[in-house]
């Protein structure tokens, strides 16, 4: 049964958090840089459950389907080049590694198919068969080689074992070997084609171990059979087509264990650090986070942590509108009211005059004489909103002689309280009164000059 992720519709679940009963998107989840090993649900940091993964038939069910795997048109040519480079050697066991040659199609053919498994791409491109294309590029042969050595090196010693001390002891020697097997490949497919991979195979033991039982029977029955089969043919058939009856089955078995591999893949590969079957994530953390919580409705939660950014030297504009904008969701206007000079000053910074504006219009609202504390900062923002709101520059830059007789653009600010006065609001006398204590009090011939040029602009 299908289930959609709660916050993001129309998104296929793929995990589902047991302490708030959500299924939950890959979005939603916090995998630690895409590893979801150990994945936590972002809305309560609980460990998640992978969800759709258990839908599917246990592999025992399957069996049927991975015997018949190889047995497919695309793949029969790889168990006919091993079975005649096999029947073309000779007999002879110096030379039974020549022969082991033969499989490197079925090698190939066996990494991309548990590759299809492990990979992020859509579930059609996940169930179709590879073929002889997908090998061309020569990706995924390192890890193809490192996934046969370890098979090849303890099968030819079975054999070697079989051959000149006993037979029994080769078998059991061969059954131990491809009991390990399953487990090779899988930490080659999942950590990458390097030899230190191999030590995470008790891993994939002891996480899924029903599923790697299965695996693991599959591995020595193959085994067995194959050694059966060759005994028994060798009496009865030339050395050459027994070669080529064993190199056949090798081809076989090795196709049907890598689609029980994949088969486990694409189980359990989440809880394997895999991201099989899902868009690959590339939000960072916090903003998956700060999104769930919000759909959520835990602005509570996102508070604390934009609280914190806003405090740091490294907050945008976007976080200080984020952080007032939950404030106010939250009914917390005493705190609203204590970050207001602050919060000016970023706006000034980013010449967010609209905003300023209605952050000015709304604490004058809580307090009707309220104004920034610092002469500059008036400046700066009656410069901003001249043509927003002329009556604030003027509730902005009046008296400033009174409250801040020692600012340094005195002069400035009342030119511009003069030009507001003058051209916004037609008071041309109270604007001479300024000009005049700009006459006054100031000597720059800058100043004098713009006075100039007000009053004959005036005068026109």
């Amino acid at each position: 049964m299908n289930r959609f992720c709660k916050y993001h519709p129309g998104t296929d679940a793929l995990w589902f958090c047991k302490h708030d009963g959500l299924y939950l998107c890959q979005q939603c989840v916090d995998g630690r840089d895409d590893n979801y090993s150990e994945a936590r649900c972002l809305l309560c940091n609980q460990s998640v459950e992978p969800f759709g993964q258990g839908s599917t038939a246990p592999l025992w069910h399957r069996l049927d389907r991975f015997l018949q795997y190889p047995i497919q048109l695309s793949l029969l040519p790889a168990l006919l080049i091993w079975a005649v480079v096999a029947a073309v050697i000779p007999p002879i066991p110096a030379l039974l590694a020549l022969a082991v040659l033969g499989g490197i199609p079925a090698f190939g053919f066996a990494q991309a198919i548990m590759a299809d498994k492990a990979q992020s791409r859509r579930h059609y491109h996940r169930q179709r068969t590879p073929r002889w294309q997908d090998l061309s590029s020569g990706l995924g042969w390192a890890g193809a080689l490192l996934q046969a050595a370890p098979a090849i090196v303890l099968l030819l010693a079975s054999m070697a074992l079989m051959t000149w001390v006993s037979t029994v002891a080769g078998l059991v020697l061969g059954g131990v070997a491809m009991l390990l097997m399953p487990a090779l490949w899988l930490s080659i497919q999942v950590h990458g084609a390097t030899p230190g991979a191999w030590a995470a195979a008790p891993t994939y033991i002891f996480s899924a171990p029903r599923d790697y039982l299965v695996a693991a029977l599959v591995a020595v029955l193959g085994w067995l059979s194959s050694a059966a089969v060759v005994m028994v043919v060798m009496d009865v058939l030339p050395a050459a087509l027994t070669q080529a009856v064993g190199g056949a089955l090798a081809a076989y078995w090795w196709l049907s264990l890598a689609a029980v591999c994949a088969a486990m893949l694409e189980s359990h590969g989440r809880l394997w650090g895999l991201n099989p079957g899902a868009p690959r994530v590339t939000q960072p953390l916090a903003e998956r986070r700060e999104h769930v919580l919000l759909c959520a409705g835990r602005f509570d939660k996102v508070l604390l942590s934009s609280a914190k950014v806003v405090k740091t030297k490294k907050a945008s504009l976007a976080d200080w509108k984020k952080n007032d904008h939950l404030l106010a969701i939250l009914g917390k206007d005493s705190e609203r009211q204590q970050q207001v000079e602050p919060y000016l000053d970023v706006l000034v910074a980013a010449n967010d005059w609209p905003v300023a504006l209605q952050v000015i219009t709304d604490q004058r609202a809580r307090e009707s004489n309220w104004l920034p504390a610092g002469p500059a900062i008036r400046l700066s923002i009656a410069k901003g909103v001249y043509d927003l709101a002329p009556k604030m520059v003027v509730n902005l830059l009046k008296d400033l002689h009174q409250s801040y007789p020692d600012f340094d653009d005195l002069g400035e600010a009342y030119l511009l309280l003069a030009k507001t006065l003058g051209e916004k609001f037609g008071l041309s006398g109270k604007a001479e009164q300024y000009l005049r204590f700009v006459e006054h009090k100031c000597q720059s011939a800058r100043l004098r000059m713009q006075i100039n040029e007000l009053r004959q602009a005036w005068a026109d």
